[in-house]
């Protein structure tokens, strides 16, 4: 399980948040990794809860005051269409969205590895 000051996993009776901080010096495939591994870290302790995903990215801007690549695959390319579907809520800066399917609840996918744009290994 991630624990550090960027990450936490708080259950409730209802839900489990999923906090987690990407700092100015990750990547893509770090922020990805350290999300999939934060999502697979609450099934497992919190089997079957829904899950809500608070993110925040600090830095990670372009000369635009928009955000990097990274970040904008991040939020738009791995969490909507990729970690989303075992997410009930998404809060990140670009999105807020709720999944209106079941989320699923595979543990088979949580050995998995990220690799640049989102592919597993």
């Amino acid at each position: 399980m991630i624990a550090d000051a960027r990450s936490r996993i708080e259950p409730d009776d209802r839900a489990v948040a999923i906090y987690h901080v990407v700092y100015g010096d990750e990547g893509f495939v770090d922020a990805a990794q350290a999300l999939f591994q934060l999502v697979g870290d609450a099934e497992r302790s919190q089997p079957g809860k829904k899950r809500k995903l608070f993110l925040d990215i600090d830095g990670h801007r372009n000369s635009s005051g928009g955000f990097d690549a990274d970040m904008l695959e991040l939020q738009k390319d791995f969490l909507l269409e990729f970690l989303g579907q075992y997410l009930t809520e998404i809060h990140a800066p670009l999105i807020n969205v709720r999944n209106e399917k079941p989320q699923l609840n595979d543990r088979a996918n949580r050995e998995r590895r990220i690799t640049p744009w989102g592919r597993s290994a």
